[in-house]
């Protein structure tokens, strides 16, 4: 009996092996993304006996995302960096069918093996700065004494003498470095290019703990992001050609709501501000607005969004409380009617992220009662398509709550998304398919603006 029992455990093991050895490899399929199609690639090898996983998502260009995979017979779930999961069984010995998941995105995924890399059709972006400039670029340095942080960045500058309107670029969500780089784009490359050819001096720097940047950018909050940002304009002040009267804020996204909210608390040498799809309404609501559009371009049903909102809408008031984290993390499971016990290690991950202490903080900020405090002119931009921070529900705050002035300006331009491309739906996948980075009449506008400011 027991020698019975020995052969067929070894007859197991025999069978998990084979199996294992043939997830070697690279697979590559095609995830379908409302009506979008992107090349998605799993990279597999084994190495004294433990497993390691890359992914490609070749379409984004982005390519070896950190990995870890479980295997277990013909099973197999990839966990990848960004809260990704994927969860399949081998069919054949050059199939797994499988599922993609990523919050409450699910789609279908069969990957094939291959050894070859995926077709990718490179778009070529349209706009593109090299050198050599006509203007003085610099590198520099400067300390956030709020916080003891030294921030790099570049300056740029006309060549001509004379006092010039600057500006300081502040970036969008996560942490990005001076360029805002992303998808292939580089929005404040682009940016600053175009300012400084038009006399206007540019700062643009990498968040902290980004590229040549010191500090935590995990445990940074608004709070601290906002500071950083009052440096760098310390930091101008004492340019030689700068005119201290004219400094601003250009920030994208969550660069928008630092500057509403500096402009808000009325930071005394903050002139004017551009905020680009800047968050005009409470952040929750914002959240809530956003995950549904991102849905519905990535096309859930509407008796899955309607679920899935109001899942969204009681997790984030429990974020938002002052509830304990073993407690929040308890009632958010209930919520979400989720046995702990079945929680995968990337959905565990997710979960853990709406409480860290940064996006609690994030969760709770609500900038209509700073935007009703505002005095210096504004010029707020949003596209039409932008499915991140909707174009019709912050423009509709910002014209309710924003004390008037004459040199305000709040315009949505037609058929532009989050970064402010030409695009079909808006969708987040739809970025880095785009040849374009930044409309050139919002550059154009920008200037004009800054240069009627008098």
């Amino acid at each position: 009996m027991v020698k019975d029992i020995i052969s067929l455990l070894l007859l197991l093991l025999s069978t998990i092996t084979v199996y294992s050895q043939n997830f070697a490899g690279s697979w590559t399929g095609i995830l379908k993304v409302g009506n979008s199609n992107l090349n998605f690639v799993i990279h597999l090898s084994q190495e004294g006996g433990l497993w390691k996983a890359k992914a490609d998502s070749p379409d984004q260009g982005a390519f070896g995302i950190p990995a870890q995979a479980h295997i277990s017979g013909t099973g197999i779930e990839v966990i990848i960096q960004g809260g990704i999961t994927y969860i399949g069984k081998m069919e054949k010995d050059d199939l797994i069918g499988g599922e993609f998941q990523q919050g409450a995105f699910r789609a279908k995924l069969d990957l094939s093996k291959t050894g070859k890399p995926p077709t990718v059709t490179q778009v070529i972006k349209s706009q593109r700065v090299t050198p050599p400039y006509d203007y003085d670029t610099v590198d520099v340095n400067f300390r956030n004494k709020y916080d003891d942080v030294l921030l790099s960045g570049t300056l740029t500058s006309p060549r001509q003498k004379g006092k010039f309107a600057a500006v300081v670029l502040v970036t969008g969500s996560g942490p990005q470095d001076r360029n805002e780089t992303l998808m292939g784009h580089e929005p404040f490359r682009i940016l600053s290019d175009f300012l400084t050819k038009n006399n206007i001096v540019v700062l643009r720097y990498d968040d902290r703990g980004v590229g040549l940047s010191k500090g935590s950018f995990i445990n940074g909050t608004i709070e601290n992001f906002s500071k950083d940002a009052m440096a760098a304009i310390d930091f101008l002040k004492k340019r030689p050609n700068v005119d201290p009267s004219k400094i601003g804020i250009i920030g994208h996204s969550e660069g928008g709501l630092i500057a509403e909210l500096l402009a808000g608390q009325k930071l005394p040498s903050l002139s004017f501000i551009v905020s680009l799809a800047g968050p005009a309404i409470p952040i929750d609501s914002l959240m809530i607005s956003q995950l549904y559009r991102i849905g519905k371009v990535s096309g859930m049903t509407d008796l899955a969004l309607a679920h899935a909102q109001e899942i969204n809408r009681k997790n984030f008031e429990i974020v938002k409380s002052n509830k304990p984290h073993h407690e929040a993390m308890a009632m958010i499971l209930d919520n979400m009617k989720i046995d702990p016990a079945q929680l995968n290690s990337a959905s565990k991950f997710e979960l853990e992220t709406l409480l860290l202490p940064s996006y609690r903080y994030f969760m709770r900020i609500d900038p209509v009662p700073f935007i009703k405090k505002i005095t210096v002119p504004v010029y707020a931009a949003f596209g039409s398509l932008d499915v991140q921070v909707p174009a019709e529900q912050n423009l509709k705050s910002l014209k309710s709550n924003l004390p008037a002035n004459p040199k305000t300006v709040l315009k949505e331009y037609e058929g532009l998304n989050h970064l402010f491309q030409k695009a079909n739906t808006g969708a987040v996948s739809e970025y880095e398919q785009i040849s374009e980075t930044i409309n050139n009449e919002v550059l154009l506008d920008i200037v004009k603006w800054i240069h009627g400011l008098g």
